[in-house]
């Protein structure tokens, strides 16, 4: 992988209207341990809390297709993000499940599916595009005052998607997935001849790009969407291929503390098996361990972050959203577009029988949010 390393200034404060809104949801049988986006047979969306028996506590409608889930540091809130192109983000605190703040994308952007908190829990970094522009963003947005958006910065690429933050704080970490598109040609990728996905690390504190690393040129058609922290401070990232469809080509990779990277490596039948597309990525309690989930192939793979090494893989119908489970590293919960919610580890496969966890269609991401999450190691 080729590195380059750039600097930017951050740019000036911008303001944004937020509307605020409450919503009726279900009593709470237990407290929620992870939060996902969900559709229903008749395609309602809605951002679902559930327990550790798959029954929900929080069943929240959304006036559109949700996509990413960001847990507040104190567990006291989690932020519902559009789908991109999306325009909403709503603040739901988990108590009860009320809607305590709204976001609303700014004139000329539109949400990209993920943001983060930073470590104090007093700035939310919500992946952002420029559409007519074709600059990818990060908006800053003020926790305090509502979610006000009160900046942006540039991302370092086209199409910005998921992002973490550091340990330490300081950073965070975007995946640039390098796909232009346009709010005027829904689902269409306009640039997949001339693709440049890259993965920056950027400064909380100016916004500047520190660091920036890409694919070598001959995986340029490879697309970095989705990012996981291990407990050293190393970041994974899982791809989605816009490439030929029979040309086998790594999947995800480990970005070091010492900026090296190492692609991942895998049997040829399991890399076949993730269908060239991965569709969310997510660490396990300690650390040590990372997932990744194609829906397309109905697969979960698993690899160890001190060497890379192919641990494993899972099967479930049309599969995406992944999490810890805080009680057993190595351990992981995952949930199918078809229905079902599985618990998976070394050894071990079970499903859910509540009947959220056999009925529900699960959308792309679910987040842990009774305990910390990886970004605060």
């Amino acid at each position: 992988m080729a590195v380059r390393v750039t600097r930017r200034r951050g740019l000036g404060l911008m303001a944004a209207a937020l509307a605020f809104a409450r919503r009726p949801v279900l009593a709470a049988p237990a407290a929620p341990r992870w939060f996902g986006t969900r559709l229903t047979g008749a395609g309602a969306a809605f951002a679902t809390a559930f327990d550790d028996a798959g029954r929900a506590v929080i069943d929240l409608p959304l006036p559109a297709r949700g996509h990413g889930v960001a847990v507040s540091p104190d567990r006291g809130h989690a932020v519902v993000i559009g789908r991109r192109p999306g325009t909403f983000a709503l603040a739901v605190r988990l108590a009860d499940g009320a809607v305590v703040a709204r976001a609303e994308a700014a004139a000329g952007r539109h949400f990209c599916g993920h943001g983060i908190h930073g470590a104090d829990g007093r700035l939310f970094f919500a992946t952002e595009t420029d559409f007519e522009g074709e600059r990818g963003l990060i908006g800053v947005y003020d926790v305090a005052e509502g979610y006000r958006r009160v900046a942006e910065w540039e991302s370092g690429g086209l199409d910005p998607h998921d992002v973490r933050l550091l340990p330490g704080g300081r950073l965070i970490a975007v995946a640039n997935g390098g796909i232009l598109t346009h709010p005027d040609a829904p689902g269409a990728k306009l640039n997949l001849d001339e693709m440049d996905s890259s993965l920056s690390l950027i400064d909380v504190a100016s916004g500047a790009i520190v660091h920036q690393y890409r694919l070598a040129p001959d995986l340029f058609q490879l697309s970095i969407r989705h990012l996981a922290i291990g407990a050293d401070g190393s970041v994974a990232f899982a791809m989605q291929s816009e490439g030929p469809a029979d040309r086998l080509v790594p999947l995800g990779g480990v970005l070091r503390p010492d900026g090296t990277v190492q692609l991942l490596e895998m049997p040829r039948t399991a890399l076949a098996d993730l269908r060239q597309y991965c569709g969310s990525l997510a660490s396990d309690a300690a650390g040590r361990h990372f997932g990744m989930t194609s829906p397309r192939g109905g697969s979960a793979a698993f690899f160890a972050y001190d060497d890379g090494r192919y641990l494993g893989s899972r099967s479930l119908s049309d599969v995406c959203p992944i999490a810890a489970d805080p009680a057993q590293p190595g351990r992981f919960y995952i949930a199918g577009g078809h229905g079902g919610i599985a618990v998976v580890g070394p050894g071990e496969t079970r499903r859910l029988d509540g009947d959220l966890a056999r009925t529900a269609l699960w959308d792309n991401h679910m987040a842990l949010v009774s305990a910390p999450q990886s970004t605060t190691w």
